[in-house]
């Protein structure tokens, strides 16, 4: 089990170093072509008649995806996780949350939040990542490039805040669900 804990929280980590590169890539990305959709709908070749709007999404997504561990941390806020989420050198390792066995207390609702726990940062990174392409969905949903609803975007976004205290929300839900043998 120790391996498995290790393996995960290494790519746990490897998600941490790469979520704020794809970050500022994202908010380049935007930023360019919201500036040439705008420098375009001044050209007789416009390729956005009828929609003067998706240069402007690209302007403010690339301002998002710049800020996007402040985005985040409002979002738990707003969700009442009061989770601070910090992209960049901040990330540390793994520690084990229970001495001797990953697997320990008295039930099965502490074996669960020993479990979590151990797991938490995957949890933590797999919701940003989450977040972060809950996101890009939507920008794609709005610019016409796909067919998604913007409402799975936000469904997805509202899970991936949602894991970013995943020993909280584990917590939660065995408060309030019955464990019978």
């Amino acid at each position: 089990m120790q391996g498995l804990v290790n393996l995960v929280n290494d790519l746990a980590l490897a998600m941490a170093w790469l979520l704020p590169m794809a970050c500022y890539i994202a908010a380049w990305i935007a930023f360019l072509t919201g500036a040439w959709g705008l420098w375009q709908q001044r050209q007789p070749q416009n390729p956005f008649v009828g929609r003067p709007w998706v240069p402007w999404i690209g302007i403010v997504l690339s301002g998002v995806f710049a800020t996007f561990d402040r985005i985040l941390t409002k979002s738990t806020t707003s969700a009442g996780l009061d989770t601070q989420v910090s992209l960049g050198a901040s990330v540390t390792g793994y520690t084990d949350a229970a001495t001797g066995s990953v697997i320990s207390g008295t039930g099965p609702e502490d074996a669960i939040l020993s479990i979590v726990s151990d797991f938490a940062l995957f949890f933590e990174m797999f919701g940003a990542w989450a977040a972060f392409m809950a996101v890009v969905a939507w920008n794609a949903s709005a610019t016409g490039k796909t067919n998604r609803s913007k409402l799975s975007c936000l469904i997805q976004f509202v899970f991936g805040v949602i894991l970013l205290n995943p020993v909280k929300e584990a917590t939660w839900i065995l408060s309030h669900w019955t464990m019978s043998g």
